[in-house]
């Protein structure tokens, strides 16, 4: 069950489906009832948010090229890769998208590789949050409170072009 999640996790990266600035790799743990005083973000915060961000994009960047030599390294091609992937979190199993031991092996292998190099941007990433100056929770705050108002994602869109 796990395995499959981070499969079609893994999938969704290399499918490059990062088009929200908002939506970061790392998954909040946040009570959904904001305290008030947590509800609102200060100046500062929006803009180490959005400093963020921008990073943020530098590091997707570097870790799907890795993510692209690791898949060329274990033997599939970047879409073959992609389709047993799909074909494995697939409960259903379309017809017509087999792969051969040989194959599984070899995605198996690579897929090893993948978690690991995610792992290691997950870790930059709560590095970089915290040499911002913001708690990983409180970042995880701003993240919920910018995406349930419409007036905060257009400042941040406009603070982070």
């Amino acid at each position: 069950m796990l395995k499959s999640m981070l499969v079609g996790g893994i999938v969704g990266v290399l499918g490059l489906s990062l088009s929200l600035p908002v939506c970061s790799q790392i998954e909040p743990n946040i009570n959904p009832l904001l305290e008030t005083s947590q509800a609102k973000i200060s100046p500062l915060e929006m803009r180490q948010y959005a400093q963020i961000l921008q990073q943020f994009k530098g590091i997707e960047y570097r870790t799907q090229q890795k993510m692209a030599q690791a898949i060329k390294k274990g033997g599939l091609s970047y879409e073959r890769f992609l389709e047993i992937g799909k074909n494995q979190n697939n409960y259903n199993y379309t017809a017509g998208v087999q792969a051969s031991p040989d194959e599984l092996e070899k995605f198996q292998k690579t897929l090893v590789e993948v978690e690991k190099i995610i792992s290691e941007t997950e870790d930059k990433k709560k590095r970089m949050i915290k040499s911002q100056g913001l708690e990983l929770q409180r970042f995880q705050q701003i993240e919920t409170i910018i995406a349930q108002d419409r007036n905060l994602q257009q400042k941040l869109q406009q603070m982070v072009q």
